[in-house]
C-alpha cells in the first residue's frame, strides 16, 4: 500500500477517534434520537431520561427500544427527545415511554444551574436542539473545537463512523466508556465498600441533591412541563409510565421526604392516568451487588429492573 495512503488512513481514524471520545455524550443522543425516529418496528420502546436509565436500563430485555436519556436530568429535555423521536416516527410505531427519573427531578432544571448547563446544555442538547430553555445567553462550542481545521466531507465520514460504533453497542456502555462511580471506591465494586463507607456516601450525595429542594419555582414550571409532555403521549397514543429506580439504602435513608413528596405533586398535576413505579417501594428486591454506587445501578441490576419493567409493561 502506498505510504501516502497509508498515512492518510491512520490519520482519518485518529482524527476520528479523537472526535467520537470528545463527543460522546452528545453522537450518543444524537444517534438514539435518529434511529429511534426511523423504527418501523411496531410496539417500539422509548426511554428518556437521567444518568439512572442509562445505567438501569438493559435495551435487549426489549424487543425494539432506543434509550434516549443522558446525565443530569431535566424534565424538559426529556420531552425535548421524546418530541423529536415521535414527531419523526410513524403513529402507532411507539407503545410506551419509560420516563426514568430521580428524586430530585421535581426541582430540576438545567439552564439554572450554572456548572451543569455549561457542560450538559453547551455540549450535548443545545446543538441538538438549538434551545436552552431558561439560558437566555447559552454558550456553546463547535464539535470540532481543538480539532484542527478538517473538511466538511472528513467531519460527516467522522460522524457516521461514530454512529455506526454506537449502533454497533446499543447501549451507552462499552469498552471505551465502561460503567464508572461517583466516587473512588479504590478497586472495589459497591458490594465491597464497608457499610460505614457507604453510609457517609450515600449521606453526601442525597445531601447534594437535598439542596435542589429549594427551587420552588422549578416546580411549579416543571408542572406544567410535565402535563404537556403527558398530553402529547396520549395524543400519539404512548403510554406514559413513570419509573424511579432503585437506590441504595444508605442514599434513601438520607433522602429529603419532601423530596419524595415532590414527584408526587409532579404527577398529580397531570390529568391523565400515569403508570408509575417507585422500586424503592420494594427495596427487597435488589442488594448491593446490583449498585454500581449510592444511586445508580450495576450491569446486574440493570438486567433485574428491565426483566420486572418488561413483565410488567411488556416487549
Amino acid at each position: 500500500m502506498d505510504s501516502n495512503v497509508e498515512s492518510n488512513k491512520m490519520a482519518l481514524q485518529k482524527l476520528a477517534t479523537q472526535f467520537f471520545s470528545r463527543n460522546y455524550d452528545y453522537l450518543w443522543l444524537k444517534t438514539m434520537l435518529d434511529q429511534a425516529g426511523k423504527s418501523n418496528t411496531q410496539g417500539s420502546t422509548l426511554i428518556v431520561g437521567s444518568s439512572h436509565a442509562l445505567n438501569g436500563i438493559k435495551e435487549d430485555c426489549w424487543s425494539r427500544a432506543f434509550n434516549c436519556s443522558m446525565h443530569s436530568q431535566d424534565i424538559y429535555y426529556d420531552f425535548q427527545c421524546a418530541r423529536r423521536v415521535l414527531d419523526s416516527a410513524e403513529k402507532g410505531i411507539f407503545s410506551r415511554c419509560f420516563i426514568v427519573m430521580g428524586y430530585y427531578i421535581a426541582y430540576q432544571d438545567l439552564s439554572l444551574s450554572k456548572v451543569s448547563r455549561e457542560t450538559v446544555i453547551s455540549n450535548i442538547y443545545y446543538p441538538i436542539f438549538r434551545d436552552a430553555h431558561n439560558w437566555t445567553d447559552p454558550s456553546h462550542r463547535s464539535l470540532w473545537d481543538g480539532l484542527g481545521d478538517t473538511p466538511e466531507p472528513i467531519k460527516n465520514l467522522c460522524s457516521q463512523l461514530a454512529a455506526q460504533k454506537l449502533l454497533e453497542y446499543g447501549t451507552y456502555y462499552s469498552e471505551i466508556r465502561p460503567r464508572g462511580t461517583l466516587f473512588d471506591l479504590k478497586g472495589r465494586v459497591w458490594a465491597e465498600v464497608p457499610s460505614s463507607e457507604r453510609m457517609a456516601m450515600g449521606q453526601a450525595r442525597a445531601a447534594d441533591h437535598n439542596k435542589i429542594f429549594q427551587h420552588k419555582e422549578s416546580l411549579e414550571e416543571n408542572k406544567e412541563i410535565i402535563k404537556q409532555f403527558v398530553a402529547y403521549l396520549y395524543e400519539h397514543e404512548v403510554q406514559p409510565i413513570v419509573v424511579i429506580t432503585p437506590f441504595s439504602a444508605e442514599y434513601n435513608r438520607f433522602v429529603l421526604p419532601e423530596m419524595k413528596a415532590g414527584v408526587l405533586e409532579l404527577l398529580d398535576a397531570v390529568p391523565q392516568d400515569i403508570h408509575y413505579v417507585d422500586f424503592n417501594q420494594a427495596l427487597d428486591l435488589f442488594d448491593a451487588a446490583d449498585f454500581m454506587d449510592t444511586d445508580h445501578l450495576s450491569a446486574r441490576g440493570a438486567e433485574k429492573m428491565s426483566a420486572i419493567l418488561t413483565e410488567m409493561f411488556g416487549v
